[in-house]
């Protein structure tokens, strides 16, 4: 009965020094793994009201349905709908500094992000594989 319970307070022990992980929503990146740009992007897609359009993995409240979900937005090879053909950063950041200069028509409203802004919301959205 002894070493069964010396084997529990030790098993407790080791779980309670384990490092713990990052508790995320399903889908968003871990904050103490991303870059202090990803971070502010994060906080800028909250703060610009970004959610009330779009679902945003990691952005509390961020559960919009009338854009499309942006959860696994850096492994998709187009965006706007086929209007931005290629993926990558720069487009990324061209399309959400002036989405109706990119696709005429569009909902998706110009917000006046500067850009270091886009940039910073890019780096958090390239999180989102």
């Amino acid at each position: 009965m002894g070493r069964a319970l010396s084997v529990a307070v030790l098993l407790i022990l080791a779980a309670a020094c384990a490092p713990s992980q990052p508790q995320t929503s399903a889908g968003a990146p871990a904050t103490k793994s991303m870059s202090a740009a990803a971070q502010q992007g994060q906080q800028l897609l909250a703060q610009k009201g970004c959610g009330g359009c779009h679902t945003v993995p990691g952005v509390a409240g961020a559960t919009g349905n009338i854009g499309p979900s942006l959860a696994g937005v850096a492994s998709r090879t187009t965006i706007a709908g086929g209007a931005v053909a290629n993926n990558g950063p720069a487009d990324l950041q061209r399309w959400i500094l002036d989405p109706p200069a990119v696709k005429p028509g569009t909902q998706m409203p110009k917000i006046g992000l500067t850009d270091q802004e886009a940039q910073q919301i890019v780096a958090y959205l390239e999180t989102l594989q």
